[in-house]
């Protein structure tokens, strides 16, 4: 490690002399920065190990807004956590730290295959091999997560602590949203508000991608926050907070999909509560209260949006509403590419290199900086790796859910919880999904790792 470190400063030395001589002091207090982010996350990583690493995870999933480019490709801070990880991990295991080891389940060979498809189909029919390649490899690492922290997390202590770890962090994003919103309205501001994202109206993102994922990671963490609540033991005061923060950061975002899709999962939620028998009035009466009165403070900034992004819904004439034209131009687009590779697709993230908006709005081409994107996931699987990347995923899903449902049935109540939590969440993810596609991106994979790491821990402790 000594050596490393001597390594690794005198490398950062010689940088900083060459960026001097030939590059303005910009790019040295990028650099320096760079160096200062690192070496704090470094402490993160090694500090209560494995908690900092999740930590670590935690945080780089939830702020994909952020890239810098390296070698061509759009870096992001979950690249960058996920690496450190990697890192500590291998150092963990050649000092004996930890066992690396990872029993296998049927679900784990079908995303392993699903990743496999991704680089063969992206070097055999991709337009562009080059690009796509490098686009399966970054695909690759943000799925990492699923399988890192089931080698991170081992027992129901950190598991339980891990999950808080998610849900405070996506409160943390929510109030970031929300001064950023406000901000926005008293101010004019952008940072973290995209100004003319649905027309004439604010999308706020915070340090997510885009609104309609900041609002669809806001309302899974209230989701889970509900069930806690419901559910919980512990003080129920915390997740009542936590709950009205993050639901306020989902509505925010004005996404349409996450105003459908948390009444869903709230029933999900509330069946799961009355069926185990931990429904009660007592509770709900001063949640709902707590809902209204913050429902009723922010309506008077809220109402006019939320009204009118509903409004614009015309199942008759869809083409009245300019996003979902957007959404149809480019879904149909995608399915014109699937008709020519069927079976195995053209390669991780293709439809970008297919897609030119002037082919179909003559002119808009050059007025968009944006470029071709599938918004609905399973036809983004289908127009990459074919009917055969979409049978592997949905055999991918369907078998971690009936782990799930085993899980549930075994587990002692405190992971059943947790259970509980993560699958009202994915339940909301699986519809936002369908409208702002998110599984090439790792919040995505850090929630379902800690799902998988919630059934390895509900069937180690059953076998025992």
């Amino acid at each position: 490690m000594r050596l490393l470190t001597n390594i690794f400063t005198a490398a950062t030395l010689v940088v900083l002399a060459w960026l001097l001589f030939t590059e303005d002091l910009k790019a040295v207090a990028i650099l320096l920065l760079v160096i200062a982010g690192t070496v704090v996350v470094s402490i993160i990583v090694r500090a209560r190990w494995p908690l900092g690493a999740v930590l670590v995870l935690i945080i780089g999933s939830a702020t994909p807004r952020l890239a810098l480019t390296l070698f061509g490709l759009h870096v992001r801070p979950e690249h960058l956590a996920i690496g450190l990880v990697v890192l500590a991990l291998s150092m963990q295991a050649l000092k004996g730290s930890i066992w690396p080891g990872l029993k296998f389940q049927t679900y784990d060979y079908f995303l392993l295959a699903y990743v496999g498809l991704n680089f063969l189909t992206s070097a055999v029919t991709s337009p562009d091999p080059h690009k796509t390649l490098r686009w399966a490899a970054l695909n690759a690492i943000v799925i990492s997560p699923f399988f890192l922290l089931r080698l991170l997390i081992k027992d129901e202590h950190r598991l339980y602590k891990s999950v808080q770890m998610l849900l405070w962090v996506g409160a943390a994003e929510a109030a970031f949203g929300i001064i950023c919103f406000l901000s926005n309205r008293a101010f004019n501001t952008t940072l973290g508000v995209s100004a003319e994202q649905y027309g004439f109206m604010p999308g706020t993102h915070g340090t997510q991608y885009e609104a309609n994922l900041f609002g669809s990671y806001t309302a899974c963490c209230a989701v889970m926050f509900l069930a806690f609540f419901l559910l919980s033991h512990e003080p129920r005061a915390k997740f009542g907070w936590g709950l009205c923060i993050t639901l306020i950061g989902a509505l925010i975002s004005l996404a349409r999909s996450v105003l459908f899709a948390l009444p869903v999962a709230t029933v999900f939620v509330v069946w799961v509560t009355l069926k185990t028998g931990h429904l009660r009035i007592r509770r709900l009466l001063p949640l709902g209260v707590g809902v209204v009165l913050v429902l009723l403070a922010i309506s008077p900034l809220l109402l006019n949006f939320v009204s009118e992004r509903i409004g614009t819904i015309d199942l008759s004439q869809p083409s009245a509403d300019d996003t979902t034209v957007v959404r149809l131009i480019q879904t149909a687009a995608a399915l014109e590419d699937v008709r020519t590779h069927p079976i195995i697709g053209t390669g991780t993230a293709s439809f970008q290199l297919l897609f030119n908006w002037d082919d179909y709005l003559p002119g808009m081409g050059a007025d968009t900086d944006e470029g071709g994107w599938i918004g609905n996931s399973p036809v983004r699987i289908l127009h990459d790796t074919g009917i055969v990347g979409l049978a592997i995923f949905a055999l991918f899903v369907w078998t971690l859910a009936s782990a799930v449902r085993k899980a549930m049935r075994i587990a002692p109540s405190h992971s059943r919880n947790v259970l509980v939590a993560l699958s009202a969440g994915l339940i909301l993810y699986a519809i936002t999904f369908q409208a702002t596609e998110a599984t090439i991106l790792a919040f995505t994979w850090v929630h379902l790792g800690l799902l998988g790491a919630a059934v390895q821990i509900g069937h180690t402790r059953h076998a025992v």
